[in-house]
Parts: C-alpha cells; structure tokens; sequence
C-alpha cells in the first residue's frame, strides 16, 4: 500500500498479512501517525520492507509490530523529524536510517527518535547503511536511539 503527497493523516489498527513485495510505502508525506500496526510476512520474504519512507517529515510511529524478510523500517532519503516508539521488530533486517549515497541528489536525514523498542531474531538491530563511493554528499544526524531491547540479533548496532 503506498501514501504518496499525503499530509494530516494517520493508519490505526491495520494488518497487512504475506504482502508480496514492501507492505507500507510512504513518499513526500507529512504529519502522518501509524499506530497499532501489525505487519506479518515470513523471516525468509524478499524485498518486503514493513514501512519505508522518503522524503517525509513530522512521522510518528507507535505501537506497532512488524515481521518480515527485510527491514522493518525503513528510513531513506530526505526524512526528517521522525518518531518511532513501542515498535516490535522481528523477523527481519532491523530498523535502517539508509541506504544512503548511491544516488546523487539525496537529502539529508535528520530528525529521528526511536525509544523503547524491541527487536528480536532480527539479522541488525539499529543501522545507518551508506554506500562506500557516494554519489552524492548526504548526511545523517540528530539520531537518538534509547531504551532499545535486541534479543537473538546478529548484528545489534
């Protein structure tokens, strides 16, 4: 399901089941909530990203589980001013700011909080993925993580 250009908005208590490729997209979107969301896809499902974002602002996160192939959310170009807390994550690749630097004209991410959450059997915990030969020059600040539970993860931080 995709949010393109979408302001003042918000998803409450949905579940997207074994979705074939990335369960929630979110591009140039602002001021948007998602709570009480429960996203399920198998450990081994390719390319099903649970949320992904790009170029969005002022998104808040809460109360959400997901459990998929890939990331559990996913963080890209040109997000800022993001929220994530009481989010399960696992199965799956964890929470990712990125990747960043393989495209030229990104954005900068800056702006993301994420508390109290909890990400078990998951390939990473929290990362900032980037591209060694950057085609751009892009940055990633003002990141908090806090009171962050990771049970059974290869590769925690």
């Amino acid at each position: 399901m995709g949010f393109a250009f979408v302001n003042n908005s918000r998803i409450n208590g949905i579940t997207s089941l074994n979705s074939k490729m990335g369960h929630f997209d979110f591009f140039s979107v602002h001021q948007f909530n998602t709570t009480g969301v429960t996203i399920k896809a198998p450990g081994d499902s390719p390319n099903t990203d649970g949320l992904k974002f790009g170029f969005c602002s002022n998104i808040h996160i809460s109360d959400t589980h997901i459990g998929r192939g890939d990331d559990c959310i996913a963080i890209l170009s040109g997000v800022t001013d993001m929220d994530i807390s009481d989010v399960k994550c696992g199965p799956g690749h964890g929470i990712s700011v990125g990747s960043l630097g393989r495209y030229g004209k990104e954005q900068d991410v800056s702006g993301i909080r994420v508390v109290n959450c909890t990400l078990q059997e998951t390939d990473n915990g929290l990362r900032i993925k980037t591209w060694p030969s950057a085609a751009c020059t892009t940055t990633a600040s003002d990141i908090h993580f806090e009171d962050i539970i990771v049970k059974n993860v290869t590769n925690p931080i």
